[in-house]
Parts: structure tokens; C-alpha cells; sequence
């Protein structure tokens, strides 16, 4: 229980990296700035937050979980308060793009190591449940804040948010427990990554390609909400979080249950209806496609974890997810920045909506490619 809370704890913070859209708009009319460049600067935090999951071996390795959590929920204070206490371009740039990202990033990899770590029977479902908290934030702050963020000056919600997290902060550092096996950093460490292969790549492209399509609607969706003159912008937030947190909490039990081809397939059939539901327009299907994209993303950061972990062995879920990881940074890269950008160039979402479609239906039919079975000489199931 104390694995599951602390992990709870830190990717309910680690989860604000997804309420960004919230912010497009009132950071537009404060800064100046266009699409193009809040989506370059969303882009920064979804590089900076891979960083961080692939570099917390090596920060464990020397401060340990408790050092680690410090580290994590401070720069996700700070990243906040920097642009709080100095608003602009820059500070926003590097506070909460670099500071907050990499912050985030160190709490959701210290989640999914200590649900990593539970007993076979409860790993899915500890790592659903430490998943599905990085929605929370997400569906809590659109229903609860939504409307005072949206007028509210950014740099004073900045500083409320950064302030704030310090609380769960200490909560989860009081948590984490303080077994010897799991507190020293040197035995918290994960083992190596076998080498690539054909499952690795296949299942990496997917990943690509479902998180590409849900970092566009997470880095837009209010902002194309807005411009497809829906009332209440910010409930597209909502319900895209709130279909991640379903797609996190059942996507690991499911994924245990079920074979790789058709759980991948399920996951891209359920991105593609979600943006051919948003391009449709009406304010329903824009809600209904919202939580689907959400469903299909929050599944596949809740899916793939359980697969590694079929494929390669429990004990190398954090090497080899570590690694895969870096799909999501490549679509952070590109899609924030892309959807911008194309926004700016044509004025419409319409050629980002055709392009995640594409990205959908690629995963689908990458799915095909899965290995049947394991390769040899690692665990079935």
C-alpha cells in the first residue's frame, strides 16, 4: 500500500503536464505569443519530461527514491514559479518547460518503478492505478479552475499551482517506504535493457504514433475546442483526461488478459474514431472524440508497460519501457510544435486532424506486425 500511495502521489503532480491547453489562451493574450510558439515551448516539457524518465537509474544510483522525489517534486515547484515570480517568453520556456518537464518526468518513472515492484498478482493493477492518477490532475483543475485559469492572470495561477504541489510533495516523501531493497538508490536501480528487436521497434512505432495523436489533442484541445466555437472550452480537457484515466485503469488488467495484436488494434481503432469524431464538429462528438483519443492514450501508457513485462520479464519493465519511452519524447518533439504551426500556417486544425488520422490508422495496421509469440527464451504468459 505504501508502493501504491507514494506512486499515487507523485503522478497525480507529474499529471499537470497535461492541462497545459488550458493555458494556450490566456497565455497568448498575455505574452504575445502565437500557436507556433507555445507548441514549441509544450514541446520543450514533453522532451524534457523523457528526459527525465530515462535519466532516473542514474539520479536513484545517487540520492535514492526519497532524494529522487525531492529533486522531482522541487523542480516541478520551481519550473512552475519561475515563470510565477518573472513571467514571460523565457521564464516559461525554461521554467516550465525545461524545470517542470524533466520534474515530471522523474515522478511518473518513481511511480512506474514502485508499481513495477509489487507482487505478480497486483503489478497490472498497480500500475493501472498509478497511471490513471496522472489523469487527475488533468480532469480536477478543468472542472474545478477551469474557468477562473481561463481568467485569471497565468503568472498568478502559475504561482498557486507551484506552491501547492509542495503538499503532495512532502506527502509522498513521508510515504515511500523505507525497506532497505527498495530505499537505496544502488538496489532501485534497473538492469539493462536487452538489445532492440523486432517486438521493440513494432511496439515502439506504435507508441509513436497513439501518443503523437494524444500529445496534439493534450497540447490543443482547448484551443481547437475554442476554434471550433464550442462553449465551454476547457470540458474538452476534461473529458480528454478523463477517458485517459479509464484508458490507464483498465488498460494493464486488460492487457494481462488479452494478446498483444488485438489489445495494439483495439488502441489504434479507438485513436482513429476519436479523431474522426473531433473533426466531425458538433459539440458532443467533439467531447465524445476527446475521451476517446484520451481512452486510446491513456491505455497505451498502461498497456505497454504490462507487455514489456510479458515479453522481456518483470524485472526489466523499467529498462525496456525506459528506453521505449523515447517514442513519446520523438512525438512530443514534433506534435505540439507541428499542430501549432500548421494552425498558424492555415488557420484551421483540419490538416492536423488528417494527419492524426494517418498516425491512427499506421498504428493499426503496425499491429499486424507483433511476433506471435515471445522470442525465445524470456517469459510467456
Amino acid at each position: 500500500m505504501r508502493l501504491i500511495l507514494a506512486g499515487l502521489l507523485a503522478n497525480a503532480v507529474s499529471g499537470l503536464i497535461y492541462v497545459w491547453s488550458l493555458f494556450i489562451l490566456p497565455l497568448e493574450t498575455t505574452l504575445g505569443l502565437d500557436r507556433s510558439d507555445l507548441g514549441a515551448i509544450s514541446s520543450v516539457s514533453l522532451v524534457c519530461y523523457t528526459f527525465g524518465i530515462w535519466v532516473l537509474p542514474r539520479i536513484l544510483a545517487r540520492l535514492g527514491l526519497r532524494g529522487a522525489a525531492c529533486l522531482a517534486f522541487g523542480l516541478i515547484a520551481v519550473g512552475h514559479l519561475c515563470f510565477g515570480l518573472a513571467p514571460s517568453g523565457w521564464t516559461l520556456a525554461v521554467g516550465y518547460g525545461v524545470a517542470f518537464g524533466t520534474g515530471a518526468g522523474l515522478g511518473y518513472g518513481l511511480a512506474l518503478l514502485l508499481a513495477s515492484r509489487l507482487h505478480d498478482r497486483l503489478r497490472a493493477l498497480g500500475i493501472g492505478m498509478v497511471l490513471a492518477a496522472f489523469a487527475l490532475s488533468g480532469i480536477v483543475l478543468p472542472l474545478v479552475l477551469g474557468d477562473w485559469i481561463a481568467a485569471a492572470d497565468p503568472a498568478f495561477a502559475f504561482k498557486v499551482i507551484g506552491l501547492s504541489s509542495l503538499v503532495p510533495g512532502l506527502a509522498c516523501l513521508l510515504t515511500l517506504p523505507r525497506s532497505p531493497a527498495i530505499a537505496d538508490g544502488r538496489n532501485a536501480q534497473t538492469l539493462a535493457a536487452p538489445a532492440p528487436d523486432l517486438p521493440f521497434a513494432v511496439l515502439s512505432g506504435i507508441f509513436f504514433c497513439l501518443c503523437f495523436v494524444g500529445l496534439v489533442v493534450v497540447s490543443q484541445a482547448a484551443a481547437m475546442a475554442a476554434a471550433g466555437g464550442l462553449a465551454e472550452p476547457s470540458r474538452v480537457t476534461t473529458a480528454m483526461t478523463l477517458g485517459y484515466l479509464v484508458g490507464s485503469l483498465t488498460g494493464a488488467p486488460l492487457a494481462d488478459a488479452v494478446r498483444e495484436r488485438p489489445m495494439l488494434a483495439l488502441l489504434a481503432i479507438l485513436c482513429a474514431l476519436g479523431v474522426t469524431a473531433i473533426a466531425w464538429g458538433a459539440d458532443l462528438l467533439f467531447l465524445i472524440g476527446a475521451a476517446l483519443v484520451g481512452l486510446s492514450f491513456g491505455g497505451s501508457g498502461s498497456v505497454l508497460p504490462v507487455l514489456v513485462g510479458r515479453r522481456y520479464g518483470a524485472q526489466l519493465i523499467s529498462a525496456v519501457y525506459g528506453r521505449m519511452i523515447l517514442a513519446y519524447g520523438l512525438a512530443g518533439l514534433i506534435a505540439p510544435g507541428l499542430a501549432g504551426a500548421l494552425y498558424a500556417a492555415q488557420g484551421s486544425y483540419g490538416p492536423t486532424l488528417i494527419l492524426s488520422l494517418g498516425f491512427a490508422v499506421l498504428s493499426l495496421g503496425a499491429a499486424s506486425f507483433i511476433p506471435l509469440r515471445p522470442i525465445p527464451g524470456t517469459p510467456s504468459k
